[in-house]
């Protein structure tokens, strides 16, 4: 989406992209790492933000990514399964499933 919206594909590569990344899903103090592990656990989404107590970026990012995507006809299948799961109450397994079923191919289109 970034790359539609104008982005460069060095800014996603660099420190502000993977590096972002890379230490949100690492750092034991990322509130989007221990809101992920909350879940994962099997806490539902309000459950997992209440035991946080401070603002989850991916909970609210992950509702305006998508609906960015849809505005820019922008096919993102995680960032959707991702919403449903946080805000329309669909199952994870679910999630996971239908995105494992999608036809293998290129995320360059």
């Amino acid at each position: 989406m970034g790359l539609a919206l104008g982005g460069r594909k060095e800014t996603f590569m660099g420190l502000a992209g993977m590096g972002d990344l890379v230490l949100t899903c690492t750092d034991d103090k990322s509130r989007n790492r221990r809101f992920g592990l909350a879940l994962a656990a099997g806490a539902a989404p309000r459950e997992a933000l209440a035991k946080i107590g401070q603002v989850v970026e991916g909970y609210i990012g992950a509702q305006a990514v998508h609906r960015v995507a849809q505005r820019h006809k922008v096919p993102m299948p995680i960032v959707e399964q991702l919403d449903k799961v946080l805000h329309e109450g669909a199952d994870p397994r679910a999630a996971v499933a239908a995105l494992m079923r999608r036809p293998i191919s290129s995320e360059l289109g």
